[in-house]
């Protein structure tokens, strides 16, 4: 696959658009195929519109960052509908984080502070992986809460996360190494078929088959949906364990 050498066009772009998406869209070896193939089809209109009204992309990615960790506020209710919403939450979160990079671009307005903000936004999506056996506990009554008890206790998850997250958010927008790629997402670009994994064992993955496990129920019941993340948080747990042997093996032996 060449997708460094492309954008992310449709059959409709006018003229204008591809230019548009020449300045703003240039390929990122982070980036993954549910964003690229997806989400960057769709955010260059975004991008034009925000510019239209204003928005600086310092707004834009603190708009991503509530989207995105509002998604496992839907996903601890546990129920059809709000797996539903937790798709379409964590999506446009997602889209948004494509957009600020594209405006900042476009308009030149780039700063370390959002890059800081990009690493808040990462930093979203731990309380929605903790979500997911809350979820599980609900789904089983074995965390007998209100809606409204358990967004607060979710709201109380994320307060415990940021506490540890925003500092760490800091020192790594000060150090100079901002562009560095982990040893783990190196091998997730060398080939497609490595890609398809990182998407599908990754939050977009997991939200699409959620969704897909949803329509298929007809919205009826969440059994089905609560194997699959029973599943998912096995992987998720083999996958982090793989990942910090490879991470501590790919530093260079000391003397």
């Amino acid at each position: 696959m060449m997708r460094h050498k492309q954008i992310a066009s449709t059959w409709f772009d006018t003229k204008k658009i591809t230019a548009l998406r020449e300045r703003s869209q240039s390929y990122s070896a982070k980036e993954d195929l549910w964003s690229w193939y997806v989400l960057r089809r769709l955010s260059i209109f975004v991008t034009i519109l925000f510019i239209k009204l204003k928005l600086t992309p310092n707004a834009i990615s603190w708009l991503s960052a509530i989207f995105v960790v509002s998604s496992g506020a839907w996903l601890i209710q546990a129920t059809p509908f709000a797996f539903f919403m937790a798709f379409l939450f964590y999506n446009a979160g997602y889209l948004l984080d494509c957009v600020d990079g594209e405006v900042a671009r476009l308009t030149g307005n780039t700063s370390k502070k959002g890059y800081f903000i990009d690493l808040l936004i990462q930093g979203a999506t731990l309380p929605v992986f903790l979500s997911m056996p809350l979820a599980i506990l609900v789904i089983n009554d074995l965390l007998l809460l209100t809606s409204l008890e358990l967004v607060g206790l979710y709201i109380m998850l994320i307060i415990i996360i940021m506490t540890l997250f925003v500092p760490i958010a800091y020192q790594l927008t000060r150090a100079s190494e901002q562009n560095e790629r982990d040893p783990v997402n190196k091998i997730r670009t060398k080939s497609f078929v490595f890609e398809i994994a990182g998407v599908m064992l990754g939050l977009p993955g997991f939200f699409l088959t959620l969704l897909l496990l949803t329509i298929a129920s007809g919205f009826q019941s969440v059994t089905i949906q609560t194997w699959y993340v029973i599943l998912f948080l096995i992987i998720l747990a083999l996958k982090v364990a793989a990942r910090f042997f490879i991470t501590v093996k790919s530093f260079p032996k000391e003397p």
